[in-house]
Parts: structure tokens; sequence; C-alpha cells
């Protein structure tokens, strides 16, 4: 919150001597506070109401404990949130007006260094964020334009400066969106969370701030603050009748061209050492030469559209002639006719596009089949860069962000399948082929497809999802019924060991009495004292079929038999065992407790044989029938059927253990499963308990799981090999390219670049 000391007295403000402060300033300042406080109430309901949605429709638990969470924190801090985020933007609201008015920025000054530093792969989670928050500030000045234009017109009026641009205007959607990063910054909020309260902020305030922009702007008009705003000059052959909001995609399209000029240029010597180093002529060369003509940028471009047709680009890959360069100088030629180069920085740009579509084809983490069609895309990513040189810096480029989403998507893309029946790679092809057929020049139509594309995956995502849920779960449920097992095994054979009992009864603890534990084990987290109970059951009853060491064990023995007779008859029964199975258990009892307390029939007291009479009245007679008739018992049934395989880990981890322990959940594997098929495979869990791997194609259907030591044991035998999923495949090509500039002469010898190369 704003403290009392930064309140900023207007009023008092003009006494001393600063006639830019004018009292609609504070007019404005309570107005804004009004409203945008309105809107930030309304934000938090239907962020609370969204969250609850959400939360009842997840489809597994996972998703439903985060919303629900999320929602929680977001009631117990919006109080908190609320105050710091209007104080945030009310604080820089009144420092803009203190502040010195700032010099109108140099575009041409403004240079952006594009090097190693700036092209450095950055964490995918702040990433996200900050497209998110580009986002939502875009759609802001792009739907306000109008607005934003004529208060910028008026603050700068007041402020006594030349123009408040869409970035320094303090109640503008740039500095809002970035106030509100900075409030959820500190907050333990999932990023999936954060990034739908930014959809819900675009949605519920940044789409809704027209009236407050239109009452600031009616507040200042009537207070004397250029009544009558003067029309924007613009080009009338580029936005006569056109909509404001396109006019203000342009403008943000081409912010940032001039500022990269000059570094494109700057590397323009390592660009020229590369080409010597690799023996590629260069045509930009030729431009000082007596009579030669340098193609302009739109004779470019159009030289390029006329190779961008499929057929065309097929020709181009399967012919000899590769060299780019050469083709267009030569259609140049033949269609202005003269003497023909291009521009030095046109050939730079050809040159490094090419470079990244070197490594894009040689990437080994991609199928082959997606390689050619993200190939075919060379000649329009050409143009891009050509028209927009904020491709190579701007992660947030829509043309990189689709190249990046459709290499991800078709990592799942497995060798053992029809890969032209898959849906993935059918809307990959679909979106390369209008790209081919529709771009010309407008960029605009890249972030169009990437937003198809991305809603089409989620679709996609969550068919797999559903099923990849319902593996893990089934998996799990498989894990927990083997570890229960495996610790029932452990209990009785703790207690058996070293005991001397009759092959019937020993085969009764390790078959019928292990499903009656087992059961108790697998509803521990309801019920614990129930299998603690059990298997205090089993201790007594084994107590009564040991020898008794004195007289007075004896007499303890027998006074606790109808008891424990009782109890198991009633575990017996829970489980449904075959009445005539319990008749004979009780039969072998009976004759075991009679030798082992050297007791008679007649020696049972009156309380015992109550005890097996009310037993024994519901169980039918077998007394003409021999014990030895129970079963017939095979050596092996005495043994413990449980085996749970166990990772015998080594003393030193190998780099195989390492890497396998290494792959997250999310990461994917190629295996080979010997006979020359590949399949891509997704880790989607991890045993906590066992270690235990779960792997699943790209549908979520299980396909392979493996041990710690199993999976060691792939990668050592070269039958498992990792694919980068993580990492950007722009941020990859980009980082190569780097690479080679500053060390072109490996370049030839790279595994990167060693086979069929892109267009030069």
């Amino acid at each position: 919150m704003v403290s009392e000391k930064k309140i900023i007295d207007f009023n008092a403000a003009g006494r001393v001597g600063n006639p830019k402060l004018h009292p609609v300033v504070a007019e404005c300042r309570a107005l804004f506070q009004r409203e945008f406080k309105a809107l930030l109430a309304r934000f938090f309901e239907k962020t609370d109401d969204e969250l609850f949605a959400l939360s009842d429709k997840a489809t597994s638990h996972t998703l439903q404990e985060m919303y629900f969470e999320a929602m929680r924190y977001l009631r117990r801090e919006r109080e908190a949130i609320e105050r710091g985020y209007l104080g945030a933007v009310l604080k820089g609201y009144d420092e803009f007006w203190l502040s010195s008015p700032k010099p109108k920025p140099d575009k041409q000054a403004e240079t952006k260094v594009l090097d190693e530093e700036s092209l450095a792969l950055v964490d995918n989670e702040a990433l996200e964020e900050e497209l998110a928050i580009s986002t939502l500030i875009a759609k802001g000045n792009n739907l306000h334009y109008k607005d934003l234009y004529a208060l910028g017109k008026r603050f700068a009026k007041l402020h006594g400066c030349a123009e408040v641009d869409e970035e320094d205007n303090p109640l503008g959607p740039s500095q809002l969106g970035k106030k509100l990063a900075e409030v959820l910054l500190p907050l333990t909020l999932e990023l999936k969370v954060k990034l739908i309260l930014f959809k819900f902020y675009e949605r519920y305030v940044i789409s809704e701030l027209g009236s407050v922009y239109d009452l600031l702007n009616e507040t200042l008009a009537k207070g004397g603050v250029l009544p009558e705003i003067p029309r924007r000059p613009r080009n009338k052959a580029n936005t006569q009748d056109r909509p404001a909001d396109e006019v203000g995609k342009e403008t943000h399209f081409a912010l940032d061209q001039a500022a990269y000029i000059q570094t494109l240029q700057a590397m323009h010597s390592l660009l020229a050492a590369w080409r010597t180093q690799m023996g590629l002529p260069s045509v930009s060369a030729s431009a000082y030469e007596p009579g030669v003509v340098v193609s302009d940028t739109q004779e470019v471009v159009a030289a390029l559209s006329a190779f961008q047709d499929p057929k065309r680009i097929e020709a181009l890959y399967n012919g000899e002639e590769t060299n780019l360069k050469l083709m267009l100088v030569e259609r140049l030629r033949q269609e202005k006719g003269g003497k023909r180069a291009l521009a030095q920085m046109d050939e730079d740009i050809i040159d490094m596009i090419g470079m990244i579509f070197d490594f894009i084809l040689e990437d080994r983490n991609l199928p082959t089949p997606l390689k050619a069609l993200i190939g075919r895309l060379q000649i329009p990513i050409i143009k891009v860069a050509i028209l927009d040189k904020s491709f190579f810096s701007k992660k947030s480029h829509p043309a990189r962000l689709l190249l990046n989403q459709l290499a991800h998507a078709g990592i799942g893309l497995s060798g053992d399948e029809a890969v032209e029946q898959n849906p993935v790679f059918r809307k990959i092809s679909t979106t390369v082929e209008r790209i081919l057929l529709e771009f010309e020049q407008d960029v605009g139509l890249f972030d169009t497809l990437l937003q198809e594309f991305v809603q089409f995956m989620e679709e996609e995502g969550q068919r797999s999802q559903k099923l990849e849920e319902r593996t893990r779960q089934a998996t799990q449920s498989k894990e927990q019924l083997l570890v229960a097992k495996k610790h029932v095994a452990e209990c009785l054979a703790a207690r058996l060991r070293g005991r001397e009992l009759s092959p019937r009864l020993k085969r009764f603890f390790l078959t019928t009495w292990k499903d009656v534990l087992l059961l108790a084990c697998l509803r521990q987290d309801k019920t614990p004292e129930d299998f603690e109970a059990k298997l205090a059951l089993t201790d007594a009853l084994l107590w009564s079929l040991t020898p008794p060491k004195d007289e007075g064990e004896r007499k303890r023995i027998k006074q606790r038999i109808p008891g424990l007779l009782r109890a198991l008859h009633q575990e017996l029964e829970a489980i449904s065992l075959d009445p005539k199975q319990i008749a004979l258990l009780f039969k072998e009892l009976e004759s075991v407790h009679q030798a082992l307390l050297n007791l008679s029939r007649d020696a049972f007291d009156s309380r015992l044989e109550r005890e097996l009479a009310a037993i024994s009245a519901n169980l039918p007679e077998v007394d003409g029938i021999s014990v030895s008739e129970l079963t017939e018992i095979q050596p092996e049934a005495i043994e413990e059927e449980i085996v749970l395989a166990e990772e015998t880990l080594s003393t030193e981890e190998d780099e195989f253990v390492v890497r396998a322990r290494e792959l997250q959940v999310g990461d994917w594997l190629e295996l080979d499963d010997g006979q020359g098929k590949a399949m891509r495979v997704k880790l989607s869990w991890i045993s906590k308990v066992t270690g235990v791997r779960v792997f699943v194609n790209r549908r979520g259907m299980k396909v392979a799981e493996y041990t710690l030591q199993g999976l060691a044991a792939e990668f050592r035998r070269g039958r498992a090999k990792a694919v980068e999923g993580k990492i950007p495949l722009m941020d990859r090509a980009l980082t190569a390219m780097m690479n080679a500039l500053k060390h072109p002469a490996k370049q030839a010898g790279s595994e990167d670049f060693q086979a069929a190369p892109a267009l030069r």
C-alpha cells in the first residue's frame, strides 16, 4: 500500500512552483482507484468461481487438489494481493508525475546485442510467464488503441513532454501487466495456476479497461486538457479504412526493426569468415561492381515467394541445385533485368536461417518424417526473418513458438506406427501446408496457426492424459498390492521361522491366513488398528501351537484356546472360506492342541467344550473324514509364493545408472526393439517405493516398465537413448548456429551439420 508520505498533495506541489501538476491529475487518480478496484474485485470473484469449476471437472486427483488449494490460498491472500497490487499501480502513477519528462528514445541508438547470451536458454517457466504477460499487454494495447492514444497525448500535455507511449503510460496495460507479474512473483502458486490467473486477468480486467480509459479521457477533456485530440498521422496507403487494433498490431510488429539492424550488421564479419571456411560464395560481394543493382527487401521477398510453392520446394530438395542465393539472384535477373546482387543483410539472414535448418534436419531428437515437414518451412522462415528482424532475439516470436510447438508435438511419433494415419502428424502436415500456400508477408498468420495448433494439442493431450492417468493408477495399485504382499510375507516369515508346524497348518498360514492378513494390510490407511489386531491374533495362535515351557504356561494356553478359536472362526467366515475347510482346520487344531497339552477329549473343561460346540454348530460333519484328506500337499506349495524383484544397486554407479536416475517424469526416450524398429516413450511415473519407472506412448498407453538398474542396462546396451524435449527446438538451433559461427572450422566434421544440407 502507498504510505501516507507517498500520497501526493497536488495543491501543495503546485504551490511550491511545480506548474505541471494539475488538480485534474488528482481527480484522475481517485477515479482510476475507484474503477480499477471494482475490476479487481470482479476478477477475484470470477477467479474463485473458475478455479472451483476447474477443480470439479479435473480429470485427476492431483489436478483437483492443485486447483482447490490455489482457490483456498487466493481466498486467504486476496486482501493482501489487492492492497499490494493497487498500491504498486498508484505508486507508479504518483512517481510518473513527480519525475522529469523522459526524452523521446532514439530507436536508431537502441541496439540490443544479439550474441550468445541473448540467444541463451532461459528457464521454461519464466519464458511461459513472460509470454503470458506479453500476450495480455499486447491484447490491451490493441483493444484500447484509440483510448490509449488519446490518454497518452493528454498525459504528455500535462507532463510537459513530447510523447507518453504505451510502455510508459502509468495506467496502461504495459505497466498494469508488469506490476501484476511482480505482485504474483513471491506467491507459492504452481505455474499452471499462474498462467490461468493471467488468462482470467486478461478476460476480466484488461478487456474491461475501455470504460475506465473513457472516463479518464472525459475527465481530462473537461479539465481543459486537449479537449480535441488531433488525428495521428498515418500512411494512407497502409492504414486507410483499417481498424485501430490492426494498426496497433502493425506498430508492435515493427517496434524493434531498427534495434536489430546494427547488430546483424555487426555479425557480418563472423558470417563472412564462416562462408570462407565453408567455401560458400557471397552474392552480396558484387554489389559494388559497375552496373550491378542491389535488390531491395520487397523484391527479395517476392522472389522467395515464387520458390515457396509446395511442389517447387519438393523439386528443390530433390534436385542437385540447392544454392538458394544463386537461384534468387538468377530469378531477379530474369524478372528485373541486368546484373543483380543481394543486400548484405539479406544474404546474412539467408545464411543464418540456412544454418538453423541444417541443425534441424540433422537433429536426431526429431523423427525423420517430422524433419522432412519442418524442413519445408525454410523459405517462409527466411521471409519472416527478413521482414521482422526481431525473429532472432525474441523468444516469444510467433514463428519461433510455432516451430517449437511443431517439434515438441512430433517427439512422440514412433517408427513402429503408420505415421500418415497419426492425427498429430496430419495436423503438423496441414499447418505446414497452410504456411506454404497462404504466407506472403503477413507474419500474423503464424500467430493464428500457433493458437490453432496449441488448441488442437490441448484437446489431443486431454485424451492421452486420461489414459495415462488410468495407467499410472493401475500400476500404482498393482505395486501397492505387491508391497502389501511383501510386507505380509515378511511378517509371516519372521513368525514361522524356527517353528515346528505340521505341513497342513503351515500351508494354512501361508495361504488362507496370508489372505486374511493381506486384506487387512491393504486397508491400513483406513483401519490401521485392524492389521495390528490380526498380527496379534497370529502371534497368539502360534503361541498356542508351541509346546508349553511349564505347567503355568500350559494352563494359560488352555484358558486362551476358546477365545482364539472364536476369533479365528470369525475371521475365516469374514473371507467366506468354505465351511468344510474351516471344519477340517478346527479338527486339525484340536488334534494338535490335544497332543501339545497332553489332553484327552475328556480332559477339556466345560468352557472349551461349549466353545467348540458353538463353533461346530454351523459347520458340516467331518468326523468321518480323515485329516489327511484335507488336500494333496506338494512340497513347493509350502514355500512362500510372493517374489518381489528388488534392485541390486552397484556400490559405484556408472554413467548409465546416473543417466537413468536423472531421467524425470515427462522426459522422452527412444527404445530399440532389437529388430530395427524405434519406439518413442515418455516417462509417466516413478515409484517412490520400489523405484520402478513406467513408460507410455503418445496415446498414454503403458508400453514399458523398468527398475533403475534395468533402465541403466538398456542405456548401456545402446537400446535406450534420451530424446531432448525440454529445450525448445529454436533455442537449440540458435545455439548451434552461434557455435558454428564462432568455430567454422569444426562445422564440416560436426554431427549436427554433416548430412544433407538445407537450402543455401
